[in-house]
């Protein structure tokens, strides 16, 4: 019996093309040319193959209701989307319980057809050869590159609506491809880029699978771990870089990759942002080049970029960004712009106490320009002013504020110097300079 419906799935399962849709297969009626007995024969096996299923599919358990089953699937390919699924079920029992190694292959072949009938006649390609890409991996793991390539044609169709298990497949065919010697090590290194986004993306909006997305993407970084070095991963960009420098997708990729993997001091992370800053310009990628440049200690360019980055709408990054001002104008000595951009960072947070303790510090370090020769150490008053307010909104500086408002408060003006200069400890006093500003007397202790 088993040789002889072997003959027949041989001799009627034509190969199907995946490109043959036309307009012949638009124009057939769902229920073939012979509706009647299309529905007919489709309920026959399906009553019969529901029953094999709740036996548990008994070897030759549907052999007597098998050609109910392919005349529907010969006659009527639009009939129903069980066709397909309930096909593959029945073809890889008989592989399972094949007599020989030929007759399984055989069974094989024909899942892999049926996957390609469904995608013609049913439609949804992308997610059929997601299907048809495991079973391949399933039954013939060795065929590497043909596994790869249909995955791989189902994550460009499918794109954020792949499932978790076919970009795991995915990157696990693309590192088996670079061991066996069958690509290079880039096709790793793309495939994490490229599935990382798919993965990304349904982290956040696909609740309902979110916890799967979540244990793929601890899985892909594992796996990734032994290429993900800055070493592995310069090479590859660089050369790519070099042949397509406008391509802005790729430099927008390389810049991310190499800013997660932590390449951003190599060269080539500052070529490409500056790049991809000069093809497509805006708040977000000066913000970017204005970290990097600081990093630099470039302080021209890191304040020209962070500037034109304050247009950004994120009030987080303008908090950061202006703080990186601050500083930036500190290390210039300007420091009355020092202040203005530590006062702005603190108009985006004022939870943040960093802007404060900056200010604090500018005034303490403006003790030789903007001392008065007559009260020396009045600029600590304004500096531990500071020091306070630093504290008073954000607790988690207060230990550090402390520490300076120690270490500051000795180098107030003694009270000989105060009563010499007719003040009274509590009074107001203003502080000059670019400091200009009013603070109350107190004598070290």
């Amino acid at each position: 019996m088993k040789r002889k419906l072997l003959i027949s799935i041989l001799a009627l399962v034509p190969f199907i093309s995946m490109g043959q849709v036309n307009d012949s297969i638009k124009a057939l009626p769902k229920y073939g040319n012979d509706s009647i007995a299309c529905v007919t024969n489709l309920s026959l096996y399906r009553e019969a193959f529901k029953q094999w299923k709740d036996s548990k599919f008994p070897a030759g358990g549907f052999d007597q209701y098998y050609h109910y089953w392919k005349w529907v699937y010969d006659n009527g390919p639009k009939a129903s989307l069980n066709t397909y699924v309930d096909g593959v079920t029945i073809m890889a029992n008989y592989a399972k319980n094949a007599a020989t190694a030929e007759e399984a292959e055989a069974y094989i072949d024909t899942i892999m057809q049926i996957y390609d009938k469904r995608a013609m006649y049913m439609g949804k390609k992308g997610y059929v050869l997601g299907r048809k890409g495991l079973d391949y991996m399933k039954y013939r793991p060795k065929e590497l590159k043909n596994i790869y390539d249909i995955l791989d044609e189902s994550v460009a169709l499918e794109k954020n609506s792949s499932s978790d298990a076919v970009l795991d497949a995915l990157f696990k065919t693309s590192i088996q491809l670079y061991q066996e010697g069958l690509e290079e090590k880039s096709v790793i290194i793309d495939n994490y880029d490229r599935i990382s986004e798919i993965i990304e993306y349904n982290v956040k909006n696909n609740t309902k699978d979110k916890d799967k997305y979540l244990n793929l993407r601890e899985g892909i970084e594992t796996n990734f771990e032994p290429y993900a070095s800055c070493e592995n991963l310069i090479p590859i960009y660089e050369k790519k870089f070099n042949e397509t420098p406008e391509d802005i997708d790729l430099l927008k990729k390389i810049s991310y990759m190499l800013d997660k993997k932590g390449c951003t001091s190599d060269k080539l992370f500052e070529k490409v942002s500056i790049q991809y800053h000069k093809l497509n310009p805006s708040p977000e990628s000066a913000f970017m080049l204005g970290k990097l440049m600081l990093k630099n200690e470039d302080y021209d360019k890191a304040i020209e970029y962070l500037l034109e980055s304050l247009n950004m709408e994120d009030d987080a990054k303008k908090y950061t960004a202006c703080t990186i001002l601050a500083h930036c104008y500190q290390q210039k000595n300007n420091f009355p712009e020092a202040r203005n951009y530590a006062l702005k960072a603190a108009s985006f947070d004022p939870s943040k106490g960093e802007p404060y303790m900056l200010i604090g510090q500018l005034y303490a370090m403006s003790n030789n320009t903007c001392n008065d020769p007559k009260l020396p150490g009045a600029v600590f008053w304004v500096a531990v002013d500071m020091f306070e307010k630093a504290k008073q909104v954000d607790s988690s500086v207060a230990s550090e504020a402390n520490a300076l408002i120690r270490d500051y408060s000795r180098y107030f003006p003694t009270m000989d110097k105060i009563f010499f200069n007719s003040l009274q400890e509590g009074e107001t006093y203003t502080v000059g300079c670019w400091i200009n500003r009013t603070t109350k007397i107190r004598a070290a202790k």
